[in-house]
């Protein structure tokens, strides 16, 4: 990709996103560790986290064990990317894959599941020959089998926004439909800073640079350490100074 935030724009993540569905059992001092290290990329710490919750997986062999080690390898990613290892990248999106998988084997009927294995497929298609032709479709069908199962899921419906925005147009894609989506995640958690996030940069893609400061800035109000924000932020303001001139 020619564009550093196109990267992650294809998965994401990052989304990412959001806290806590999939690791649940977690206590709250862990779940802070987990996001800390999210948010400062913390590459070390994370990897860490996911050989114990890899050996938890292993021995429990649950689905909620293996969404657990496929959300800790989509945050890895957004670590990576804010790192611009783009090996680490391609490491942690095909781990996350292969966790997510399992996950899905396991519990079918899992909404998380279903939605961490659409995301992890997206956040491969960069690092993939013909990553869109090959992930892209069940990555949408795994997406919408995600909001099926649950429909107060918002994580979900951020991840079939990502989807919307960045699927051709003659294979169903539209800015239009992913705006929708993530107000609809927005209307089931209001305080989902990943849902901002990506509003931010669907406006950012319709040239609409103020709706996308606006947003960014509330994704950094709801998780100021977030450094993805912090990237997309960056990127959005150097855009409007650009349409400036």
């Amino acid at each position: 990709m020619t564009d550093n935030i196109s990267v992650l724009l294809f998965g994401l993540g990052t989304l990412f996103f959001g806290i806590a569905l999939s690791v649940a059992s977690a206590n709250d001092s862990n779940m802070a560790d987990v996001i800390k290290a999210r948010d400062s990329g913390d590459v070390q710490t994370l990897q860490q986290m996911i050989t114990e919750a890899r050996t938890e997986a292993q021995q429990a062999n649950s689905a909620p064990a293996y969404e657990k080690l496929a959300q800790l390898q989509s945050w890895l990613y957004e670590a990576a990317h804010c790192h611009q290892n783009d090996e680490l990248a391609k490491q942690s999106a095909e781990d996350g894959i292969s966790a997510a998988e399992k996950a899905v084997a396991l519990n079918p009927n899992s909404s998380e599941a279903r939605r961490l294995h659409s995301e992890l497929l997206g956040e491969a298609i960069p690092y993939t020959t013909m990553g869109g032709p090959r992930f892209g479709p069940t990555s949408t069908r795994e997406a919408d089998k995600a909001i099926e199962l649950d429909s107060k899921n918002p994580h979900a419906y951020i991840a079939r926004a990502i989807d919307y925005m960045y699927s051709p147009a003659m294979f169903g894609g539209s800015k239009e439909k992913a705006e929708e989506f993530l107000r609809k995640a927005l209307a089931l958690d209001p305080n989902s800073d990943t849902a901002h996030l990506w509003l931010a940069q669907v406006y950012q893609a319709e040239g609409k640079h103020d709706e996308a400061l606006r947003e960014i800035n509330e994704a950094l109000r709801l998780d100021p350490e977030r450094g993805f924000s912090k990237f997309v932020l960056s990127q959005i303001n150097g855009r409007r100074q650009a349409a400036s001139l």
